[in-house]
C-alpha cells in the first residue's frame, strides 16, 4: 500500500501494557532527524530520565506562550490593553501611559508574529536547528 499524503501516523496494534515491547516506525525522508529526536525524548520520558527539548530556547518557549496567550485574548475579543496587562501585570501597564508604552508595542508585535505563525510558519517549531555541513 503506498500512501498518497504525509502526515503523521499513531497506530496501535494492540493494547500496549507496561513492561511489553512498543515499536516505532519513521519514514526516513527531511524530517528523520527530527523524529529520531522525539522517539529518544519518548523513550528517555518513560524511563523518567529528562532529555530537554532543544529546538526552543527558554526565551523563545517564553516568547512563544505569550504569543498564544495574546491569540487567546484576541478569540475572546480583549483590547491590546487588556491583553497586555494580563501578560505583564496591572502594575506595569499604565492605561495612562498607554499610547507610548513599550508594552504596547511589544504586544502588537506578539500579537503580529502569533498570527504570522497560525498562518504559517508554525510547524518549523518542529524542526530541530542543526548546523549546515
Amino acid at each position: 500500500m503506498r500512501a498518497e499524503h504525509s502526515g503523521t501516523h499513531v497506530v496501535l496494534l494492540s493494547d500496549p501494557r507496561p513492561g511489553k515491547p512498543l515499536a516505532a516506525i519513521i519514514p526516513l525522508d527531511d524530517m528523520a532527524p527530527d523524529r529520531l529526536l522525539a522517539i529518544e525524548r519518548f523513550i528517555r520520558s518513560i524511563a523518567n530520565r529528562h532529555f530537554p527539548d532543544a529546538r526552543l530556547t527558554t526565551a523563545q518557549r517564553r516568547r512563544l506562550g505569550h504569543m498564544l496567550r495574546c491569540l487567546d485574548g484576541r478569540e475572546e475579543h480583549a483590547s491590546h490593553f487588556e491583553v497586555a496587562a494580563a501578560l505583564f501585570g496591572r502594575r506595569l501597564v499604565s492605561a495612562a501611559d498607554w499610547h507610548d508604552s513599550a508594552f504596547r508595542y511589544q504586544t502588537h508585535r506578539l500579537m503580529r508574529d502569533g498570527l504570522k505563525m497560525v498562518e504559517h510558519g508554525y510547524r518549523q517549531l518542529l524542526r530541530a536547528r542543526r548546523r549546515l555541513s
